[in-house]
């Protein structure tokens, strides 16, 4: 069985929110907020929203570079010494699998979307032990202005925001794709933000881009 830190993890998520908004009270729109009992497990829940068309024209040439850049971290050594910490659960759900996300603390916080440097890695326990890569995932965090304040930053709550808040970050796009959401953390310390998935390790039978994958299993 992979042994994986969940402290850790956790860490890098809390770090994620510290890189984009120094976790200060006067560096975020609204002071922090308790995060709902909902999210007091680290499962990975998603909002079905911003639908990915399956009938999307895939940008192959840029797939592929994807897949030269990540071709390293089938080896999940390689893949820590990048600095990707593996999450403690794989995520599925009745429209199938995410798999084990380990995310990229320094790549999450700095909004910068680079193609060939995913935000995130996608995992499957081998049978006979170890991990197989199978997916990348992209993730910016939504940044916001208090016009009252004039603070921009994410939005910790699950709650939403008030109506009058300003979206600083446009909406996403990569591969001609844009993103889903935005949507809330999914563990405490992880703001709200926007996600796109890409299979370029495992074939996905609803699409390149679905968020889930029908085809895995994590057991």
């Amino acid at each position: 069985m992979w042994k994986r830190n969940n402290w850790r993890y956790v860490a890098v998520l809390c770090g994620m929110a510290a890189a984009v908004a120094g976790c200060s009270e006067g560096t975020t729109p609204l002071r922090p907020t308790t995060v709902s009992p909902e999210l007091t497990s680290t499962t990975h829940v998603h909002q079905n929203v911003g639908a990915i068309s399956a009938a999307a024209e895939v940008p192959g040439a840029e797939l592929a570079a994807v897949r030269r850049a990540t071709a390293a971290f089938h080896d999940a050594a390689d893949a820590a010494a990048a600095g990707y910490v593996v999450g403690p659960h794989c995520d599925s759900s009745p429209a199938g699998v995410m798999g084990f996300h380990a995310g990229n603390q320094a790549l999450i916080g700095n909004q910068t979307l680079d193609p060939e440097k995913p935000e995130v890695l996608l995992y499957l326990e081998k049978p006979e032990g170890g991990l197989r890569l199978i997916g990348v995932e992209y993730v910016q965090v939504v940044l916001l202005r208090n016009p009252d304040t004039g603070q921009i930053g994410p939005w910790m709550s699950t709650s939403p925001w008030p109506a009058n808040y300003q979206v600083v970050t446009p909406t996403p796009q990569l591969f001609g794709q844009t993103f889903q959401g935005p949507m809330p953390g999914h563990v405490p310390g992880m703001p709200s933000h926007w996600d796109l998935h890409a299979w370029v390790w495992a074939h996905n039978p609803s699409g390149m881009f679905a968020q889930w994958n029908p085809s895995l299993s994590c057991s």
